[in-house]
C-alpha cells in the first residue's frame, strides 16, 4: 500500500480511482491532501454518507450531485469536521445555510459557502448593522 499511496500523493497524473482507493485505505499523514487534488473523483461520493470514518463522510461535501437533504443531515453529524465540510457545501439547502451563519462553530464555513448569494449576504449585513 505504501508505494500506491506515495504514487497517489505525488504523481501529477495519478488516476482518480487510485486517489479514492488510497484515501479510503490510508489513514496517516497526507490523507486529506489526496481529496484536494484536482483529479480526485467527486461523482458518487454521497454513497459514503454513513461510513463509520468521519473523514470518509466528509467526502460527501465534494459530490456535486449529493442530495441536499443528505448534506443537510450531515450538517448535524456528531463529528465537527463533517459538520464544517457540509456547512461549506454548495448543496446545503439555503435555509440551513443561513441558519448556520448564526452557529459559532459553523459560521465561518457557512460564510465561505459558494452558494451564499449576494442578496443573502446583504440581508445579513443589513441585520447586523441595523441591530
Amino acid at each position: 500500500m505504501g508505494v500506491r499511496v506515495l504514487l497517489a500523493q505525488h504523481h501529477p497524473a495519478a488516476p482518480p480511482a487510485l486517489l479514492l482507493r488510497s484515501f479510503l485505505e490510508y489513514h496517516c499523514c497526507g490523507r486529506d491532501r489526496l481529496s484536494e487534488l484536482p483529479q480526485f473523483p467527486t461523482d458518487g461520493l454521497a454513497r459514503f454518507a454513513d461510513d463509520p470514518d468521519p473523514a470518509v463522510r466528509r467526502l460527501v461535501a465534494l459530490d456535486p450531485h449529493a442530495d441536499p437533504e443528505l448534506v443537510d443531515r450531515l450538517s448535524t453529524d456528531p463529528d465537527a469536521n463533517v459538520r464544517q465540510a457540509m456547512a461549506g457545501s454548495p448543496r446545503l439547502p439555503a435555509p440551513r445555510l443561513v441558519a448556520l451563519l448564526n452557529d459559532p462553530e459553523l459560521a465561518e464555513a457557512a460564510a465561505a459557502n459558494p452558494a451564499l448569494t449576494v442578496d443573502q449576504m446583504e440581508q445579513i449585513l443589513h441585520r447586523t448593522t441595523a441591530g
